[in-house]
């Protein structure tokens, strides 16, 4: 694997792709494998936060009159269970929006029982 030479590529490398999704929200998915993993098997942390901030983004970005002109302010996530076979699934929902910001919440769900793994929940600000 060559180094990625923008985020469209890198989330290319890793099989970061968008899933169709029959309400308002948005769904990707990442595979799990050696590429993803950490050394327990399960898939990386921070890839995880990744998956919420990007699905997150994606929904804000689509979905409020901010557009693309947000940012992440805080992303809190909670791990709760490894994530061991994939594909890891992101789900956002927006929770509250502001006049200047908006509140996503993001559940990673496990692809062999499509049990919750972790869940997390990420705030935008417009910025100017």
């Amino acid at each position: 694997m060559t180094a990625p030479r923008s985020l469209r590529e890198l989330f290319d490398q890793l099989g970061l792709t968008e899933a169709p999704s029959d309400d308002d929200t948005v769904v990707m998915v990442m595979p799990v494998d050696e590429r993803t993993t950490n050394t327990a098997g399960g898939l990386q942390g921070g890839l995880i936060a990744t998956m919420a901030d990007v699905t997150a983004g994606q929904l804000a970005a689509r979905a409020t009159p901010f557009g693309h002109a947000i940012a992440t302010t805080d992303l809190f996530i909670r791990y709760l269970r490894p994530i061991k076979i994939g594909p890891a699934r992101a789900v956002a929902r927006i929770l509250r929006q502001g006049k200047r910001s908006v509140v996503v919440q993001v559940d990673i769900y496990r692809g062999n029982d499509d049990e919750v793994g972790a869940t997390a929940t990420v705030n935008f600000a417009a910025i100017d």
